[in-house]
């Protein structure tokens, strides 16, 4: 039942699949959103094209979430349309082909669907250049800035998510009241944990078979609300884990007939979901963790005080891609469990980058600020960015912080809205720096629409304060 051993021979593939009585494989690639967006096809088309990749319209790349409006699909159009000098995906063009070549090596069994496998992509032109504001793509290129510094990042995610009673289209025609799997929180407890085992535990089993590992799980601090951390892994794959995760736990739960939502924050009363990630640095050569003092025997190395300096210096410039959704920011509260202001401090859940140097082997940096509606490629990619800028240019992080951050005004707080943190995203010059035009300026023009779309909403509080006395 395990997933094939990783390999990129589609021969070693095809005879794993007919061994395995394998007949769908889903194959694809994570948006900008983080959906992943695919295709089912029966192995023997899949394997027939394997090496030239799979056509999809490249308008998969300019809808949002929601994708239809009053007027019909949702799409962004880039300003000036066919004159626009960078890469995006536009109606003057026709809309048309480009491809996902797949990546064998990301092959995962998808237990919960009978005979199935999952295949993570890169997008590609029809030339075979590839596409540079493709978010697997992204990540890879911060990958290959690392190995050229002789440097491999491994990665934790820590995800939360609500679990709701209903799906989606009940939910919908409630007019979108949730009601949490059950009413209030449970943080830690084995009695409330043992109540949800059959489901939970469904799905670690459902990941493990996924190669995706679950260290643990336990209800979290919202009603309904549970945590379930992933094991390490180099982070390709700690991001392609982040996509099987999501949109596997959305599958199961949704077979029990109810709704997983990995919203940031689905109500102001409870909660919000995070992704904390967290993250080592290695010396490819040696096989060593650079972050570790090996020196001394203890605490934090040059090499991790800058990777935390390059953290810090990009944090509130690269904000907007940890907190995509003008959702996001409604988490950023005091007390939230999620890192709000640009700090550091050791073993502080309190601070936004936390800094754990247990051992050489388990000496890791937590960054604090991403919540659960992040694209993992974009959110991982953002910290190996801002970590090896640091280094690069050699940054001191202040004195780590041993106290109440919340509690303090002395750090600057990372930015309150979508809107001011795509301000500071598009004159950032280590995010040019580090990502290119094309990539920052297609992040910049998609996420403004999203901030456009919510400006124009009016909200059940708006009415309810407004409609009597204004």
């Amino acid at each position: 039942m395990k997933s094939p051993v990783a390999t990129k021979d589609p021969e070693a593939f095809a005879r794993w699949c007919e061994a395995e009585g394998i007949r769908t494989v889903v194959a694809g690639t994570a948006d900008l959103h983080g959906i992943w967006r695919g295709k089912r096809f029966p192995i023997e088309e899949f394997l027939a094209r394997v090496h030239h990749g799979f056509a999809f319209s490249d308008v998969l790349l300019v809808v949002t979430h929601a994708e239809d409006a009053d007027d019909g699909q949702e799409l962004v159009e880039p300003p000036g349309g066919e004159t626009y000098p960078f890469y995006f995906p536009r109606k003057e063009q026709g809309f048309p082909d480009i491809f996902v070549v797949p990546d064998l090596s990301s092959a995962r069994r998808l237990s919960w669907h009978e005979g199935t496998v999952g295949v993570m992509g890169d997008f590609h032109k029809a030339s075979g250049d590839v596409i540079p504001i493709g978010t697997r793509n992204v990540l890879r290129e911060q990958i290959k800035r690392a190995r050229s510094l002789g440097f491999e990042l491994n990665v934790g995610l820590e995800y939360e998510f609500f679990i709701f009673r209903g799906d989606v289209d009940a939910l919908a025609e409630s007019g979108w009241r949730l009601e949490p799997l059950y009413s209030r929180p449970y943080t830690y407890s084995v009695y409330r944990g043992g109540l949800d085992e059959e489901l939970i535990g469904e799905i670690r089993r459902r990941m493990a078979d996924a190669d995706v590992s679950i260290e643990a799980s336990n209800p979290e601090t919202g009603p309904g609300q549970y945590e379930l951390n992933l094991h390490y892994a180099e982070a390709l794959k700690a991001a392609d884990d982040g996509i099987i995760y999501k949109n596997g736990i959305k599958e199961i739960v949704a077979q029990h007939g109810l709704m997983a939502c990995f919203m940031a924050k689905p109500s102001s009363k409870w909660a919000g979901s995070s992704c904390h990630i967290h993250q080592s640095l290695w010396d490819v050569d040696a096989g060593r963790n650079v972050l570790f003092n090996h020196d001394l025997g203890q605490g934090l190395s040059e090499t991790g005080r800058q990777y935390i300096g390059g953290l810090l210096a990009t944090m509130r410039e690269f904000t907007a891609l940890f907190a995509p959704t003008p959702n996001s920011y409604k988490r950023f509260v005091p007390y939230s469990w999620a890192g709000t202001s640009v700090s550091w401090g050791h073993d502080n859940r309190s601070t936004g980058i936390r800094a754990i140097s247990e051992n050489a082997a388990g000496t890791r940096v937590e960054h604090r600020l991403p919540g659960a509606d992040t694209n993992p490629y974009v959110a991982i990619a953002a910290c190996l960015a801002g970590g090896l800028y640091g280094i690069e240019h050699k940054l001191e992080p202040p004195e780590p912080y041993g106290a109440d951050a919340y509690a303090t005004d002395e750090f600057e707080s990372v930015p309150q809205s979508l809107s001011e943190a795509l301000d500071l995203l598009e004159r950032s010059e280590a995010a040019h720096e580090m990502f290119g035009e094309d990539f920052i300026r297609y992040y910049v023009i998609m996420k403004r629409f999203e901030v456009e779309k919510y400006r124009l909403q009016v909200s059940d509080w708006e009415v309810h304060r407004y409609g009597e006395m204004a």
